[in-house]
This record gives structure tokens, sequence and C-alpha cells, in this order.
């Protein structure tokens, strides 16, 4: 066995307290960072094309696993591996017949298919469609090299995205705002097949995720049992009382019909739906993402403190420097603060015990 975390029985159990905004011995840290020595590769291939790149699995996999052998997962970060990686962004779009658009190496989006109401695609899940296919062929090859090589590691889930903005994308953001007044019962009755979709795919990639112990969506929080983000970006562009008529309905939804949820809470032009989301007894944390442009994660303290007086277990993005200010600002309970790019395995580690505990 092929071990890429040593503590990882801790990490499971801190990260269930906090699932539970319960305090565990420490506020969580997930923090990431190169690996001085790597425990895993495999040999990969060049890309003959952008195409390639992102989804031929003899270029995109080895890629995957040679970086997670490479990375020094520390505190409450886990190895995961996302055959279907989450820069495909709001690949639901793809599965409803949006064609893709590569932007670059790090970045995909999709195109506009609901040009007029009259004549709306079936908003259906195409399961012959390519991009259904590259998924499970991507997904059932990745739990292959994870057998094989006997690597205790997790399979994440496609970034899915929540089905509203999944919506907006299909559409148009812009022209989706004018629907809501115009049009409003067509945006309903869209919405609602594309949530039903994004249930179906929800389900069928999570079979496939689940069998290697959890169901992480693009946050990378373990979970044992199902878990979801709950996402709407689109929200950002309407009033309260929109979100609350139009948006709101769907992410409640979801929320009732999963036992964990995490709603990714975009900028500051969000904030205005924060609290019928604090009233939601089933959304368990808000992920808080501040945006650029908009300062740091120490420069939103009172929002933060905001959300863990409202009852909800809070996960932001932060820097190595702002760590330990966080940690004595915020309530512990309930906090999982994330480092995606640590600047060494030494480092990590040395935040970790001034934090209060190790990680490897």
């Amino acid at each position: 066995m092929i071990r890429f975390k040593d503590d990882l029985e801790d990490a499971k159990k801190r990260i269930n307290l906090w699932w539970d905004n319960k305090e565990a011995d420490r506020p969580l840290l997930q923090i990431m960072a190169p690996r001085e020595e790597p425990v895993f590769s495999m040999p990969a291939r060049e890309a003959a094309d952008i195409h390639e790149y992102w989804t031929h699995p003899e270029v995109s996999l080895p890629r995957l696993f040679n970086t997670l052998g490479a990375t020094f997962f520390g505190g409450e970060a886990i190895p995961l591996v996302y055959p279907v990686p989450g820069r495909i962004v709001s690949i639901t779009c793809k599965y409803l017949g949006a064609p893709n658009r590569y932007i670059d190496e790090s970045t995909t989006w999709s195109e506009h298919i609901i040009h007029d109401w009259d004549n709306c695609p079936p908003l259906s899940l195409d399961k012959n469609g390519e991009w259904w296919n590259i998924t499970m062929r991507n997904m059932n090859l990745a739990g292959e090299i994870i057998r094989e090589n006997e690597l205790e590691c997790f399979m994440g889930l496609p970034d899915l995205n929540g089905p509203t903005e999944v919506l907006s994308g299909l559409r148009n953001p812009e022209k989706m705002c004018m629907d809501l007044i115009m049009e409003p019962e067509r945006v309903l009755e869209a919405a609602r097949k594309v949530q039903d979709a994004w249930y179906e795919a929800w389900k069928e990639t999570a079979a496939l995720s689940s069998p290697f112990g959890t169901y992480s969506s693009f946050m990378g929080i373990w979970s044992e049992i199902p878990a979801t983000d709950l996402q709407s970006d689109f929200s950002s562009l309407i009033s309260a009382e929109m979100f609350e008529q139009f948006i709101y309905p769907f992410v409640r939804e979801q929320a009732q019909r999963f036992p964990r949820t995490v709603f990714h809470l975009d900028g500051p032009d969000m904030i205005r739906h924060l609290d019928i989301l604090l009233e939601d007894e089933n959304i368990n944390a808000i992920q808080w993402v501040f945006g650029a442009g908009a300062g740091r994660a120490t420069d939103w303290i009172d929002l933060m403190k905001r959300i863990q007086k409202g009852g909800k277990a809070l996960y932001v993005y932060c820097e190595e420097d702002e760590v330990l200010t966080l940690a004595d600002k915020l309530d512990p309970k309930g906090l999982m603060m994330v480092v995606t790019e640590g600047s060494s395995e030494k480092a990590a580690r040395e935040l970790l015990t001034r934090l209060g505990g190790g990680g490897s």
C-alpha cells in the first residue's frame, strides 16, 4: 500500500467534527505543499493538442497521479485525485449539450445553447455525449490505477456546479436576469429540468467515486456519507428578493436531499443572500470566497464571525501568513482554513505545530 498521508485517520476524525460544527483539538487546516520526496509516479506522454491535455487518459491521468505523489497533504488536506479536473468548470453544461471551449491549460468554459425559450434544448443528461463518455471512461480508469497500484487515496467528483448556475451558463447570465422579469415561468421550468439532470449526474458519478471512500466535491472535504457543494454564482447579479423567489427553492431542495452540504458564497455581491442561508438548518457550512480585488482573508474577519454566529461551520482559503491570525480571531469550532499552495513541506509542518498539532 502506498500512503500519501500518515495521519489520515486523525484527519478524518477532525473533519467529522467540522461537519457537525463541533470543536476539535485545534482549528482545522488543509495545507498542501511540494513534497520533499515524491512517493509515487507513473509514466506519462505529451499531449498532441489541448483536447488531449485535458481528457486523454494516457496524458491527463498520469499528470494527476504524479501531482498527487509529489504533494504533501498536511493537516486536514486529503489525498484526492480528480479524474475529471475541477478546472473543467461546470461540466454539467457539457452533459446537457453545451459545446466546450478551451481557454488554456488552466480553464475551460461552455458555450450558451439557450438562445430563445421557444427553441430550448431538452436539458436532459446526454449519456451518449462526448463529455459524459469522457467522464465515465476516466473515472473508471482512475479507479483501476488506484486498485492496481494499491494507492491509499480518494477519488473526487467532477465539478457539477449548482443547477441554477448551470442554467445561467446555458442561457447567458445577463439574459437570464431579464428572463426573471419577463419570463419567470420559463426559467423555473428549465431550472427544474436542470436540477433533475444534475441529480442524475451526481448519482452516477458518485457511484464511481464513493467506493474509494469519500463524496468529495471540488473543495476537497472528505465525507464518508453523501455530501455536496451548493452553488449559484449567478445570484450575485440579482436581489435578495429574487434569490429567495427563484434560486433559493432549488438550493433548499438540494440541502434537504443531502446529509452534508456547503454553500459556496462567492464574492461580496453574494453577501446579500447570507441571512436566508444561515436560517437553513440543512446547510452545514459556508465557504467564503472573497475573490480577486477584495483583499485577503484577514480583511473579512467580521463577516466570518457573522457566519459562525449564524451556526454554520466555516471554510475559507487563506495564505500561510494568515493562518495563526485567523485561528486567533475566529471561533476554533467549525473552522477550516485552506492553504492550497504552501511554500514547502517543512514550512507546512512548522505551521501545523504552531497551530497545535502535526499533520503528514
